[in-house]
């Protein structure tokens, strides 16, 4: 086991500028930039075998506009194959909004399996103009589910298992929701990471898949470990999935990756870690 030495917090600082476009409402503070940013930069695609699959993308602003903006998707084409899945051509915050909404959709055409394949999106540079881009790319995750027959919502505790540090805890027991998430096969809840160190909470997601449930993609902990000093430990999917039953939500056991990103040297990023959420009503 690994002790974790010294942990640095991370701020993010973020700039305004007086040039904007004219048609931007900013309320009282007209020198607010327009950021844009997808809601993630990683989406899970479920699809049913032999069936179809739909998960939601949301585009966000943090201006509103007297005119509906319209913006370009584009596809960066990876491992899933280009049958499996249809992207809508454009994505509209409309006017008066800070949201526009896409839903992609997915078909087994006998090609998906349990195995994670990707593609990306895209928004075209050229849409941009003043505004300024977070995540101006998301990966999507494309993966066969099976019906859940049990909900697997609701109020549950959080417990710690297993962590790759002796001194620093993945979380305390504490009671968390399970909420549905961007689609049917996801599970979402607030839980603070390292909460002896750190006191904010994060949205993580667990999908589903037919067998096994996993991370639905990274989560950085915003945490730096005095090893590398520079590098944040981001929690990921395990090479060992936890398997669950698809008709008993009581308990769910998620096991991950603690620093999937190797943060902390020493081969760390091979360490499984777990929790595990257990029902209460």
């Amino acid at each position: 086991m690994k002790n974790l030495l010294k942990i640095f917090c991370l701020a993010a600082i973020v700039a305004s500028c007086d040039d904007v476009e004219p048609t931007i409402f900013h309320g009282e503070d007209p020198s607010n930039l327009t950021l844009l940013s997808f809601s993630s930069d990683v989406y899970s695609l479920p699809v049913e075998r032999d069936a179809n699959g739909v998960t939601t993308v949301t585009f966000n602003s943090s201006t509103v506009s007297n005119s509906d903006r319209v913006y370009n998707v584009e596809i960066i084409s990876g491992t899933a194959n280009a049958a499996t899945y249809s992207v809508p051509s454009t994505i509209t915050i409309p006017a008066g909004q800070y949201q526009g909404i896409i839903d992609i959709t997915g078909q087994d055409n006998n090609l998906v399996d349990d195995e994670v394949k990707t593609f990306k999106i895209k928004i075209a540079d050229s849409d941009f103009g003043d505004e300024s881009i977070g995540f101006a790319e998301a990966e999507v995750r494309v993966y066969e589910v099976c019906p859940l027959e049990a909900d697997f919502t609701g109020n549950y505790v959080l417990t710690p298992v297993t962590s790759m540090f002796n001194n620093a805890a993945i979380f305390a027991t504490e009671d968390v929701v399970l909420n549905v998430g961007v689609n049917a096969y996801e599970r979402t809840f607030r839980a603070s990471p390292y909460p002896t160190i750190l006191n904010d909470k994060v949205v993580f997601a667990i999908s589903f898949k037919c067998d096994v449930l996993d991370f639905s993609g990274t989560f950085d902990s915003g945490l730096i470990c005095v090893e590398d000093g520079t590098r944040t430990i981001v929690w990921g999917a395990s090479d060992n999935s936890s398997s669950y039953d698809t008709t008993n939500d009581a308990i769910i056991n998620v096991s991950f990756t603690e620093d999937s990103a190797n943060a902390c040297g020493n081969g760390s990023s091979a360490t499984s870690s777990r929790f595990r959420l257990t029902k209460t009503n």
